[in-house]
């Protein structure tokens, strides 16, 4: 499984072939056989969310201890400590904030330096996390999501593409060895990692989706000739990445031909543009005939940032050229 995006044309588009579809085709690894495994949708997200507090319940009878016991638990016997337990909120909330920042952020060098600072604390919160599930052992949670996960297998594995037949059968699936089922699992990680919120995003700019997008005009439910409730999860994603960039294009400066070369360099055009329209709100304008400054910016970053009526300077070559900028130029280029 590779987490790796797919940004040509012709992967994204059986991609979107899949989500029309509703259901991706894999075959698995150990007998070849191909499966055709359903894409859920609200109603299947609804069957599993019940029967995971049916297991729950069943789990705590049986003697299985909550997280929240067994964490207590652990630190009674020394196993783990609320130092530990502390440091680890700590870092998984600066690491949250930190993604958030990063989504914010306009220039890829800020956001590479970014990414130096979040790559070892994704490490060390990581590494925290599977001591403390070491640690913490089979809780009722950790017993329902595996019957879940199970249960997930046998509702969306089929045999057909008319999705009637079920790969296996109830017999069939209580025979199965643990290898059997985590193949099945990895399957099933494979097809959540083909269609990551960033990858449907590539899809919904391509062309070849946004040219029939904008036929459906505001109607954007008509697209699948299905009710919402009916939608897939990953055609619900679609939608909304389609409304997202039918706007976004609508309200920005047109990519130039050679950012058509990609999904991604095209995405990156008008996700550039958005996030200096934001910023712009927010810090206030010069006004007519004044300038931007974009510290850092790549000059690829500075042609999809500057407006046709704006010049953007780059502080960075201004410095070069002049040697120096006085504090009154950097007042003036700021239009104060």
């Amino acid at each position: 499984m590779s987490d790796e995006l797919k940004n040509t044309y012709p992967e994204c588009k059986k991609l979107y072939r899949d989500i029309i579809f509703g259901f991706s085709e894999k075959r698995l690894r150990s007998s070849k056989k191909k499966v055709y495994i359903k894409h859920l949708n609200e109603i299947d997200n609804g069957e599993s969310g019940k029967k995971y507090d049916d297991h729950f319940f069943l789990a705590q009878k049986k003697g299985l201890k909550s997280e929240k016991d067994a964490l207590k638990f652990i630190i009674e016997q020394d196993l783990w400590s609320e130092e530990k337990e502390n440091k680890l909120k700590e870092k998984a909330e600066r690491l949250k904030t930190l993604k958030y920042t990063k989504q914010k952020l306009i220039i890829k060098k800020q956001v590479d330096e970014l990414v130096k600072e979040i790559d070892p604390i994704e490490k060390e919160v990581y590494l925290l996390s599977h001591e403390r599930a070491e640690n913490i052992g089979l809780t009722a949670e950790v017993f329902s999501s595996k019957k879940i996960n199970e249960y997930i297998i046998q509702q969306s594995f089929f045999s057909d593409k008319d999705l009637s037949k079920a790969f296996y059968s109830e017999e069939e699936f209580d025979l199965l060895e643990q290898e059997d089922i985590d193949e099945c699992l990895l399957l099933f990680a494979e097809i959540n990692s083909d269609f990551s919120d960033e990858q449907i995003r590539l899809i919904a700019i391509c062309p070849f989706f946004m040219n029939s997008f904008y036929l459906c005009g505001e109607s954007t439910v008509d697209f699948f000739r299905k009710a919402v409730i009916e939608l897939t999860n990953y055609q619900v994603s679609l939608l909304s990445s389609g409304r997202y960039f039918k706007n976004l294009i609508s309200n920005s400066k047109p990519a130039p031909d050679d950012y058509y070369e990609s999904p991604q360099k095209l995405s990156d055009w008008y996700n550039l543009q958005d996030k200096a329209r934001v910023a712009k709100d927010s810090l206030g304008s010069k006004g007519d005939g004044g300038g931007s400054t974009i510290v850092g910016a790549s000059k690829e970053e500075m042609r999809s940032l500057q407006n046709d009526d704006e010049e953007v300077v780059d502080l960075n070559k201004l410095a070069q050229e002049k040697g120096s900028i006085s504090f009154e130029e950097l007042l003036d280029i700021h239009g104060i």
